[in-house]
């Protein structure tokens, strides 16, 4: 029987190894190429980011309503959709209820002020858009106009800006519990599901009271806002949860590449799916951190209106989830990535 000495066996594995050389310029251009990828991602949406289909209401006169839009075309094509409304209660309603992001009251007679009505709670990108469009079009008409915000912004706040940085947290808290239970708890699957679904719960929690206690960038509904943050983070955990214990780490790479690279710069939530690229933001509702979102503004703003849609999205993500987490368990009792 012939035996070969371990000196002689990392000899053998040396020499077929490539160069040092070869070996360090190929993590450099890995390395780059993965940080290309994710200024790609981050970035592009952004640079190329402005409106699109903006739905907004108008109510008044049919006449000046045509005025308005050919106005809208003229200076912005197909930058909104303008809905009209037979008074300003229709309109306001709508607005509360997620329909439209504002829209403008025309006077029935000349001379008369207009009303333009926002909802920052909903976008403080759209509700600052609106305004300066408010502004152009009184001072092209000569009609005097004034604001009136139905989902202000809580006065800690007041630009929004603790909803918008949470996208990335919101992002992580769905991608690094998975990452961490299926590498920690390698032949638990049903301990592992167990833990996700407690941890969604605790995130949610925990991010509603930061952004209450500790921002101040909500001021109602917490615990609505807190049962949605920990539906969306479930829908996102579970996902990555059950690719990862059905395909093991190569699962868990593409839920997290998806999540962090797809999901989080098509959400939205630092403007509006319709300041995306065109058809981006409405990809990017179909996936848990756009639908998550949503579900944030609704709930934070406007008590739930509007949140539907958001809801059942989540929803099916999470039962996705599962449903691969179960077969897994089925499949592998003692499942082990590889």
């Amino acid at each position: 029987m012939v035996t070969t000495s371990p000196a002689h066996t990392q000899h053998t594995a040396a020499a077929h190894e490539p160069p040092a050389a070869a070996r360090a310029a190929g993590i450099v251009v890995a390395i780059t190429a993965a940080l290309a990828i994710l200024g790609l991602a981050f970035a592009l949406p952004a640079v190329h980011s402005g409106p699109h289909e903006v739905p907004i209401g108008a109510a008044g006169p049919t006449a000046a309503g045509g005025q308005l839009t050919g106005m809208l075309e003229q200076k912005a094509p197909g930058a909104f959709a303008v809905t009209y409304y037979p008074g300003q209660d229709a309109l306001a309603d709508a607005i509360r209820h997620r329909a439209v992001y504002g829209g403008i009251v025309l006077p029935a007679q000349p001379g008369r002020q207009a009303t333009l009505l926002i909802a920052s709670g909903g976008s403080p990108a759209v509700a600052q858009l609106l305004g300066q469009l408010g502004n152009e079009i009184s001072e092209r008409t000569g009609v005097p106009l004034q604001t009136q915000d139905l989902a202000p912004l809580p006065a800690r706040d007041p630009r929004g800006a603790g909803l918008a940085a949470s996208a990335l947290p919101i992002t992580l808290a769905g991608i690094l519990p998975a990452i961490a239970l299926v590498l920690a708890l390698r032949r638990e699957v049903w301990t592992r599901f167990a833990a996700a679904v407690v941890f969604s719960g605790v995130a949610g929690l925990t991010i509603a009271t930061l952004l209450r206690y500790v921002f101040g960038s909500i001021d109602q509904n917490f615990w609505g806002v807190t049962g949605g943050l920990t539906l969306g983070v479930a829908a996102a955990a579970l996902t990555v949860l059950g690719l990862g214990s059905l395909f093991g780490k190569a699962g868990l790479a593409v839920g997290a590449v998806l999540a962090l690279l797809v999901g989080n710069p098509l959400s939205g939530l630092t403007s509006a799916p319709e300041m995306l690229p065109a058809g981006w933001g409405q990809v990017g509702q179909l996936l848990p951190q756009g639908a998550t979102a949503t579900l944030l503004r609704s709930t934070a703003a406007f008590d739930g209106a509007g949140a539907t849609s958001a809801i059942v999205v989540l929803v099916c993500w999470a039962l996705a989830g599962t449903a691969l987490v179960v077969v897994a368990g089925l499949r592998r009792p003692n499942p082990t990535p590889k």
